[in-house]
């Protein structure tokens, strides 16, 4: 069968290094659509996207994510990160942070405007990676002025991210395994 959302789905893979060329305004109309057309519990539409696209904003977030996982104490973590090139956001030429209002399905609410992303952006050629990383610069004793400059109000906290842009390396899609379905007919 051939189609579209299932290529996305079955050909996406989370990448890790990105060229540096920006987003068409094309490209970017369209993540923010898809942004937008995400469902939420009860319809309450409670989330807020935060569209990067500044260089300088991105190397400032992703100071500050590598900062504080460097004072958190996790050496392995910190370490691995500098043995991946020190990067913990990959600075791609897009980074959209997801944040909503507390509430019960703040999260899944999260994922699936993550997830709409994810595959909005694989159907415009592009490639990304979901974050959670910059919740150690946005939650640490810092990050309430970092919220603060992207204009998000009080009772907002962050859920999750996404790289976005062009791939600067290959890497294949996960392989599947069926031993995780459980089939009751």
């Amino acid at each position: 069968m051939q189609n579209q959302v299932m290529d996305a789905i079955l050909t996406r893979s989370s990448i890790r290094a990105y060229k540096d060329s920006p987003l068409t305004a094309e490209q970017l109309d369209a993540l923010k659509a898809a942004a937008l057309a995400s469902p939420t519990a009860m319809n309450r539409r409670q989330q807020r996207f935060v569209f990067i696209t500044n260089k300088a904003v991105i190397a400032k977030l992703e100071t500050a994510t590598l900062e504080s996982i460097k004072n958190s104490g996790n050496t392995a973590f910190y370490e691995r990160i500098l043995e991946r090139g020190g990067q913990p956001l990959y600075a791609p030429p897009l980074i959209v942070l997801i944040f909503a209002a507390d509430g019960r399905f703040a999260p899944v609410d999260a994922g699936i405007a993550v997830e709409n992303l994810a595959l909005a952006a694989k159907s415009l050629g592009l490639d990304s990676v979901i974050l959670g990383m910059p919740a150690a610069a946005l939650e640490g004793d810092d990050g309430a002025e970092l919220v603060a400059s992207f204009g998000i109000e009080s009772g907002y906290s962050f859920m999750i991210g996404i790289a976005i842009g062009s791939r600067d390396t290959e890497k294949a899609p996960h392989e599947s395994d069926p031993s995780h379905i459980i089939e009751i007919a």
